[in-house]
C-alpha cells in the first residue's frame, strides 16, 4: 500500500486525533463533510491533491500546537510514512490504544493534549517513538519528506 492509500485507511483516526469533525476537516482542505465521510469509508479514493492538502494541514496543526499533536506526528510516522519500520504487533497496539482514546477528544470528555500524552506514553513503551521524524516545512525553507516522496513517486501527473 502506498502512502496515499495508507493515509486514507487511517484518515478517521487521524481526524479524531486532531479533534476535528468531518465538516471542520473538509473546510480546511476545501471539500464537503460528505467528501470526508466518503474518503473515510472508502467509498471514494483519495487523490494526490487531497493527500497533499491533508498532509499540509496536519503539518500546520503540528507546528501550531506541538504540545498536543505529538501523537499525530507519531501516527503519521508509524501508519503512513514508514509502516515497514514497525512490526505489525506494534502498529496494532498503537492503533488499538488510539481507537479507544481518540473518540473522547471529539466527544469533549478529554483534551487533545491528555490523549496525546497517554498515547505517546504507549508509543514510548513500545519503543516506537525513538525514530519519529521532525516536521520540516516549505515555510522553513525545506520541503517535507512526505511531499518529496509523493511528488517523486509518479512523475506522469
Amino acid at each position: 500500500m502506498n502512502e496515499i492509500e495508507q493515509l486514507q485507511s487511517h484518515l478517521l483516526l487521524l481526524r479524531r486525533t486532531t479533534g476535528w469533525s468531518a465538516e471542520e476537516l473538509g473546510e480546511r482542505i476545501g471539500v464537503t463533510r460528505q467528501t470526508i465521510n466518503n474518503l473515510e469509508a472508502g467509498r471514494n479514493k483519495l487523490n494526490k491533491a487531497q493527500y497533499i492538502a491533508l498532509r499540509a494541514i496536519f503539518d500546520a496543526e503540528m507546528i501550531d500546537s506541538p504540545e498536543d499533536t505529538e501523537i499525530l506526528r507519531c501516527l503519521l510516522e508509524v501508519l503512513v510514512d514508514n509502516p515497514d519500520k514497525y512490526s505489525n504487533e506494534k502498529k496494532e497496539y498503537l492503533l488499538t490504544k488510539a481507537n479507544m482514546l481518540t473518540p473522547a477528544i471529539l466527544a469533549g470528555t478529554t483534551s487533545r493534549k491528555d490523549v496525546s500524552k497517554e498515547l505517546m506514553s504507549a508509543a514510548i513503551a513500545m519503543e516506537m517513538i525513538a525514530i519519529a521524524t521532525p516536521i520540516k516545512t516549505i515555510i522553513a525553507g525545506e520541503t517535507s519528506p512526505w511531499l518529496l516522496k509523493v511528488l517523486n513517486k509518479d512523475k506522469t501527473v
